[in-house]
């Protein structure tokens, strides 16, 4: 037996995992008032990444996204007042700056919750007509072909999903 035993430590970090941690917090006390702004700005978007218990997690992304999209106009009015901390403050302390930011994030939460079943509605129809469309061409072969060429099985009409 060798004298360095390993173990597998499941709470371990990988490296690459800690070095991009570093690299975030480098680069946030780099650009510290920008930091500031997009912290503010996109706190719906942290909390949507929080409270996502589905398995596919996909609410901070769909959130997070419109959120993002607000907080561009902000950002970029940051950047051309000259980018210091006071500018970041007052941008942040402004009413339009956050409606804007978080009203973009609500269209996230809207697309989060309703986008799902218009997707699976249309799925369902096109579903259906599939089906009726199935019926129809097997109903064509057997007049074209005779009732021999039918299945012996049982034949079962589409059933409505919805």
């Amino acid at each position: 037996m060798s004298g360095t035993v390993q173990k597998n430590n499941p709470q371990r970090m990988p490296f690459s995992v800690r070095v991009a941690i570093f690299c975030l917090m480098v680069t946030a006390m780099l650009f510290y008032p920008t930091t500031v702004l997009f912290c503010g700005c996109m706190l719906p978007a942290f909390v949507a990444a929080l409270i996502d218990n589905k398995p596919d997690r996909t609410a901070g992304l769909t959130v997070g996204a419109m959120n993002l999209a607000g907080t561009v106009p902000a950002l970029l009015d940051l950047w051309e007042m000259g980018g210091r901390i006071d500018h970041a403050l007052a941008l942040l302390l402004q009413p339009q700056t956050l409606l804007f930011a978080y009203a973009a994030a609500a269209c996230g939460w809207v697309i989060y919750f309703q986008v799902p079943g218009v997707v699976s509605g249309v799925l369902v129809k096109r579903g259906q007509k599939r089906l009726v469309d199935i019926d129809r061409r097997q109903q064509d072969m057997i007049r074209k072909w005779g009732p021999q060429i039918a299945a012996e099985a049982p034949k079962q009409p589409p059933q409505s999903l919805g």
